[in-house]
């Protein structure tokens, strides 16, 4: 009998935007899993800091992701500690055994994860399965994605048509007092109007 299939994606989700809601949907399509999890960061070992709340980051991500089948948003690495990739790994292998395990990432995380702490034994336990804002990374992504195979990893590259948007391009939108209207959903330009966000 298959395994279920599990997919996560982590990430600071300040703000979540559409480019984030259209890249899981994309590997939702290439997975198909059975439960999909959105794990906003608590502390990121890449990011100094986060703009906004833990709790204002997991609201704004449940009104983000809401309305796609199976997609739950995870407070697992809300405890106030760093969040290494592995530590998150073995909680999902505890909390849901029997799952197999695929990961969502974008491109520059891909090409850079053979930097991640214990990134070979991330690879023992997952799948990676890795999209772009752009087809300007696709060569770097295909080259990364061979070096990783090498030392063992399993990766998936997915096809299709990224947003051009990123969270600091939002942030800036915002601050500046642009409209954000195509880039975030209504709900969360409301949540982050009655919170005050990135003024």
């Amino acid at each position: 009998m298959a395994s279920k299939r599990l997919l996560f994606y982590g990430g600071s989700f300040d703000p979540p935007h559409t480019g984030h809601r259209e890249l899981l949907k994309a590997a939702m399509r290439a997975v198909e899993p059975d439960l999909t999890l959105i794990i906003p960061t608590g502390l990121s070992p890449f990011k100094n800091r986060v703009r906004t709340s833990f709790w204002d980051r997991v609201r704004m991500s449940r009104l983000t992701f809401s309305g796609i089948d199976n997609v739950r948003v995870s407070t697992i690495e809300g405890r106030g500690w760093r969040s290494y990739t592995m530590k998150t790994v073995r909680k999902l292998l505890k909390k849901y055994p029997g799952y197999e395990l695929f990961m969502l990432i974008g491109s520059d995380m891909l090409t850079s994860f053979s930097k991640w702490h214990l990134h070979r034994r991330i690879m023992a336990n997952v799948t990676l399965v890795a999209g772009g804002r752009d087809d300007e990374h696709r060569k770097a992504m295909e080259a990364a994605a061979v070096q990783l195979r090498k030392d063992g990893g399993k990766v998936m590259i997915l096809s299709f048509d990224p947003v051009d948007i990123s969270s600091t391009r939002v942030r800036q939108l915002i601050e500046s007092g642009a409209d954000v209207s195509g880039f975030v959903s209504r709900e969360v330009q409301e949540h982050i109007r009655k919170r005050g966000l990135y003024r």
